[in-house]
């Protein structure tokens, strides 16, 4: 809030608080284009370097505690809660695999948007005009920047479409990863012990003859389909990755008469890039909104010339700002929380077979 009050003091243009600012002269050309390294960058490099220093602490603590408390409490209560209720139930057996990823996603996401609510930039103003010195000025929100969340939108989709192809290419060197295998190996293991009762204790005095396809040659990496003797084999890694390549593209179209397949897959592929893109403007024009609303707000104090007709109207929009303020704390949780959600989902439908 007193960002924009501030601001509203300097410049009638409230936009000058959400737009990137330049803190170096021109780095290199991309297109044609000059390449400035901004505020907004620096806001990013920020964030990276708190995500590093906090879950550093964190896991220190983790190895010296057996009870979390405080801030590791907190972020924990957070992890868990992803992992659990969220990454769990859309990725299933890959959720461990693609964790990390997605926690990386969600509080990259989180520390930018509660960064770009603290009023650096207007801090630095003051302290560059009472005191004679000039701090360049670099805050600001960088998910309020639709080049950062491109960014992060672009890598999304590069790691939906590479952990699919990855997945196939899984399969066809390892038939049982696949969870429509039609073999008969996955039934429960045994034959170092069978199960006795419901206690499930071990009786290593059974001895089972295994026979192929009998569940004891899944453990060992051996594939069988139909029939004792019909071996499914892995295929080599080159054609696996051929193979697998092809899978995921034919995957992309569910089943549908041949005739309509093209028109199918248009669809399919306008629809996968349609993801990283409502990816990308959700979070930057739910960002962006909440700083114009509040921006708005503060402009109705200059409305009027009048002493006391400002003195009035700020007394409302302080009052209503505030809360918005507030309000904004949330969305700022909400917007990472969406984010890797959709994430998330969207990565489940690459890494399933079926898609």
């Amino acid at each position: 809030m007193a960002s924009y009050l501030l601001a509203a003091t300097e410049s009638p243009n409230m936009l000058e608080h959400v737009l990137p600012r330049r803190l170096t002269p021109p780095l290199f050309r991309l297109f044609g284009q000059p390449v400035w390294f901004t505020s907004h960058m620096a806001m990013e490099i920020i964030a990276a370097v708190l995500l590093i220093i906090v879950f550093s602490y964190v896991g220190a603590k983790s190895r010296r505690e057996v009870v979390p408390t405080g801030i590791r409490n907190f972020f924990e209560a957070i992890v868990s809660y992803l992992r659990t209720d969220v990454f769990q139930p859309a990725l299933g057996d890959n959720t461990d695999r693609f964790a990390p990823f997605l926690w990386t996603v969600f509080f990259f996401i989180l520390f930018c948007n509660l960064l770009g609510m603290i009023p650096i930039n207007e801090i630095i103003e003051l302290i560059n005009g009472k005191g004679g010195t000039h701090i360049p000025t670099f805050g600001g929100g960088a998910t309020g920047n639709v080049n950062v969340t491109a960014a992060m939108a672009i890598m999304a989709f590069i790691m939906f479409h590479v952990s699919g192809i990855t997945q196939q290419i899984r399969i066809k060197m390892d038939p049982s990863l696949d969870p429509h295998h039609t073999g008969h190996d996955h039934l429960p293991p045994h034959g170092h012990g069978g199960i006795v009762g419901s206690e499930g204790l071990e009786n290593s005095d059974i001895k089972i003859d295994h026979k192929p396809g009998d569940g004891h040659d899944h453990a060992h990496g051996l594939h069988y389909a139909h029939g004792p003797h019909a071996v499914a084999q892995g295929k080599p890694f080159p054609v696996a990755l051929f193979a697998g390549t092809l899978d995921y593209i034919k995957n992309l179209v569910p089943p549908v008469p041949l005739a309509l397949w093209p028109l199918m897959f248009v669809l399919e592929v306008i629809g996968a890039l349609v993801k990283p893109f409502s990816l990308c403007i959700r979070l930057f024009a739910n960002m962006v909104a909440g700083h114009l609303v509040l921006g708005s707000f503060v402009m109705l104090i200059f409305l009027s010339n009048l002493l006391a007709a400002k003195l009035a109207i700020g007394a409302v929009v302080v009052a209503v700002a505030g809360a918005f303020s507030i309000l904004e704390v949330f969305v700022a949780f909400l917007q990472a929380f969406i984010f890797t959600l959709l994430t998330t989902l969207f990565l489940a439908t690459a890494v399933s077979p079926e898609h």
